[in-house]
């Protein structure tokens, strides 16, 4: 028969322990897969936790396990408890559901319990109690890290991709904590954009797929890359941008002068945009008839990466004897690239005649017919001379 002082010390024991129960919050938990079911036997007594046999002993388990303990007392009344908290007291309410730590109910040597629970609090170290003797009877429990794996895009964003290919990203699955099941992949591209992959399955939670995605419209795009085990669903997601290929034009000048009679030429580069690639062919139109324009090439082909020429000449010079000479004056010649429904100018300025707008200089056929007429005059006048002095 206990002694009435020792009595008295146990009630003001538990009154104590009452005491310091409360519903102070914690961290979140971190909810995980459930893993395995566990049972761990334990026998309350003043001295530890299974004194006679494996005084409190490690308990070490695994996020998402479900445990339960079955307690049994050897002298006195114990709570088992888990400090999840860390705060070394035992939150624990009466009756102890939905408390910040895992607390069975009270129980004694005639009233044996079982006490259920899941692991669904981080992983890391945690002490376990009895709130009645927590200065003799606690010991480390344990929570490991629950397998897992991850997955991952290299590279995170595809483009500039023309309509005209695909692009690729390799997605890595990988284990986590001893993880050894199987990922699923699944793609759901945003709309628009068409994408598979290579794989759908990864066994042994390692290894790598190929994801590959095409549009024939230009825009911005994603595709998010799915992989469910065991443990939950993991995602990766890639950028793409889908352009449409194209190519530009240019001129060497804006502007070109040329006398009349004469011939001048300006160089027409034509350059890939987005990996464009096909021939594009020159054409020109004038802003009035007049001087003759002229390609070579006519059309040139492009690479997916290149630049091309071709020489653009404009004469000014009469084409027969009896044809009209071309009018001094300032024309637009408009020079046109077409590859299909693809379409780019550019404009010339162009002048006939001098450059300061005063007049034409006098070409090389110009200074001859005068020469000539000069010669006829000359040769006119000597034979009036000649016949007027045999008269007299």
């Amino acid at each position: 028969m206990q002694k009435p002082w020792a009595i008295l010390v146990l009630l003001a024991t538990i009154l104590l322990v009452v005491g310091f129960y409360s519903s102070n919050p914690i961290s979140p938990h971190i909810p995980n897969a459930h893993a395995t079911s566990r049972t761990i036997t334990l026998v309350g007594s003043t001295p530890g936790w299974n004194a006679s046999t494996n005084k409190n002993p490690p308990i070490t388990v695994t996020q998402g396990d479900a445990i339960t303990v079955q307690l049994s007392s050897a002298d006195m009344t114990h709570q088992f408890y888990v400090d999840v908290n860390k705060n070394g007291v035992p939150d624990c309410p009466n009756p102890p559901t939905s408390s910040p730590d895992k607390c069975s109910v009270f129980f004694t040597s005639t009233s044996s319990t079982s006490f259920t629970f899941m692991v669904d609090f981080p992983a890391g170290s945690y002490t376990y109690y009895c709130s009645v003797h927590p200065f003799s009877m606690l010991g480390t429990f344990t929570v490991q890290a629950a397998p897992d794996f991850t997955i991952t895009a290299n590279p995170t964003a595809i483009g500039p991709l023309n309509t005209r290919v695909s692009g690729t990203s390799t997605i890595t699955v990988a284990p986590t904590n001893g993880f050894s099941g199987t990922v699923t992949l699944a793609v759901f591209p945003s709309s628009g954009l068409n994408a598979s992959i290579s794989r759908t399955s990864i066994p042994g939670g390692s290894g790598t797929a190929t994801l590959s995605v095409n549009s024939t419209i230009a825009g911005g795009y994603s595709v998010t890359v799915t992989g469910t085990g065991s443990p939950g669903t993991h995602s990766a997601v890639v950028a793409v941008t889908v352009v449409v290929p194209d190519f530009k034009i240019a001129l060497s000048s804006s502007s070109l002068t040329v006398a009349p009679g004469s011939s001048g030429t300006v160089m027409v580069t034509l350059t890939s945009l987005d990996g464009f690639s096909g021939t594009v062919s020159l054409t020109s139109t004038l802003s009035s008839p007049g001087p003759q324009v002229t390609f070579s090439p006519t059309s040139v082909m492009l690479s997916s990466s290149g630049s091309m020429s071709s020489t653009l000449s404009v004469s000014a010079a009469s084409s027969g004897v009896y044809s009209t000479p071309v009018s001094q004056g300032n024309y637009s010649v408009n020079v046109t690239g077409t590859s299909g429904s693809l379409v780019h100018s550019a404009t010339l300025s162009l002048n006939v005649g001098s450059s300061s707008g005063a007049g034409a200089l006098p070409t090389p056929a110009i200074i001859g017919a005068g020469i000539a007429s000069a010669i006829v005059v000359a040769a006119a006048i000597l034979y009036f001379l000649r016949r007027s002095r045999r008269k007299t």
